[in-house]
């Protein structure tokens, strides 16, 4: 497949060094739990991060696993442990952070019911009402009916998969029409790839499938990993600072790179060009990829999606070494300057203040099983009045389900459910929610015990 239509970041000269965390991709659950456990105790986690053994990362190198925070070679002659954002990453945090304080619910009427098993799962999404597709971390994807789910993969490109630390494929997505299935992976050589394959109802065409946009990555943390279609038609994606503790290369603040931002892209995989700058988007005129960005300042967007009512963006990012966020932005917010890595949610980190920074409309900090956050959709079903117009979302560590409505003084509860290592959640047409369980292998539908 021509890589005439790629778009590419420039790579750092400097490779990082990674300290990961998270769970590896190898052989045996318990190792990977133990992998998970291990990189708690250490410290700070990244997202969907998985673990490494320390050794150098070169730029775009393949590997095996979800990653924790990660160390990166300073881009100036000065040590590493030098640095402002080295320093400013091994600080304690402050102790006036904001506590995930919930209320618990019970008798609330919910439960987990097992919708789909499948060893490594990320994230499914919906064609219509019974069917759709759930993908693996390693690139397969397998579609799904009301019989179950496919024997075979329908895609598979597990031949061209990173699956090392924040690598693998992260994100999966049907366009407004169902005629294209949009998948975000990272390929083996370490680059994010955006691809599209033609659907006729809930058939893929495998060999149908075109490369949209490619971003090269400078390591195999903080990759991002997202994409969903806003109810404008174009197309988001979420992209990572590209890794290494405190953003080293500082892309959250530079819109010469697409790292470090969520991007807006106007897309059509039977032309060429595939993707163009989305109409309205705040960086037009400006030179390179800048006309991409929709906002930046982020540092692991993992998840993000769009309330099917109010038509907003939420955007679930995963902090540094002390801090979770949530940002909801509406089609009034293009230009937004989320913070990373001059702030880690409210909390000042490195550099001069931003005077358009935009502080989160939710954060927590880390604690107790509390490490990474994952989002995350706004309640639109049916099944569950008191959830409607919360957002709900979990935290990779402790896998408790929590609902939150932001504001001036945020009003979260937890709900009696608790999964291994969630990593993803998904929404069907009806707007009732699925969470899905990467250690278990299983996705769960939140569903009634109402009678």
């Amino acid at each position: 497949m021509s890589r005439r239509l790629a778009t590419r970041t420039r790579r750092p000269d400097t490779p990082s060094i990674g300290l990961a965390g998270r769970f590896h991709h190898v052989p045996g659950r318990r190792i990977a739990i133990l992998t998970l456990i291990a990189a708690v105790v250490v410290g700070g986690l990244v997202a969907l991060a998985l673990t490494s053994d320390g050794t150098p990362v070169e730029d775009g190198s393949p590997g095996a696993g979800f990653a924790a925070n990660t160390t990166a070679t300073s881009t100036s002659r000065v040590p590493i442990e030098e640095t402002p954002e080295y320093i400013a990453s091994n600080e304690p945090c402050p102790p006036d952070l904001p506590e995930l304080t919930a209320v618990p619910v019970a008798n609330f009427g919910i439960e987990l019911q097992p919708f789909l098993t499948l060893p490594d799962p990320t994230v499914l999404t919906f064609v219509d009402e019974t069917s759709g597709f759930l993908a693996d971390r390693t690139g397969r994807v397998y579609s799904f009916d009301p019989a179950g789910l496919s024997s075979q993969p329908v895609i598979d490109l597990s031949d061209n998969t990173g699956a090392s630390d924040d690598q693998g494929l992260l994100g999966l997505t049907v366009d407004p029409a169902g005629n294209w299935l949009y998948l975000h992976h990272t390929v083996a050589e370490g680059d994010s790839v955006v691809r599209a394959y033609p659907l006729e109802g809930s058939s893929v065409d495998a060999d149908g499938g075109v490369e949209i946009i490619v971003v090269d990555q400078p390591s195999r943390q903080h990759n991002g990993g997202d994409l969903a279609f806003g109810p404008d038609g174009y197309l988001y994606v979420s992209f990572g600072d590209g890794g290494g503790l405190g953003d080293p290369r500082h892309h959250g603040q530079d819109l010469g790179t697409v790292l470090g931002a969520i991007l807006r892209l106007d897309v059509d995989p039977t032309t060429e060009p595939r993707y163009r700058p989305a109409p309205g988007n705040p960086y037009i005129g400006m030179e390179g990829r800048s006309e991409l960005i929709w906002a930046h300042g982020v540092r692991n967007p993992f998840r993000l999606s769009f309330d099917r009512v109010q038509g907003d963006l939420w955007v679930a990012d995963v902090g540094q070494q002390c801090i979770e966020e949530i940002n909801h932005l509406t089609t009034r917010d293009g230009g937004t300057n989320l913070g990373w890595n001059a702030y880690e949610g409210s909390r000042r980190f490195v550099g001069d203040q931003l005077p358009d920074h935009r502080p989160p409309d939710f954060e927590y900090r880390h604690g107790v099983g509390l490490c990474a956050i994952v989002g995350g959709y706004v309640y639109r079903g049916a099944a569950f009045p008191e959830l409607l117009g919360r957002y709900v979302f979990t935290d990779l560590c402790n896998g408790r389900i929590y609902a939150v409505i932001p504001g001036g003084t945020p009003e979260v509860i937890e709900l009696p459910l608790s999964v291994a290592r969630p990593v993803a959640f998904g929404e069907d047409p009806a707007g009732e929610l699925y969470v899905v369980s990467n250690e278990e292998g299983i996705v769960y539908r939140l569903g009634s015990t109402r009678s």
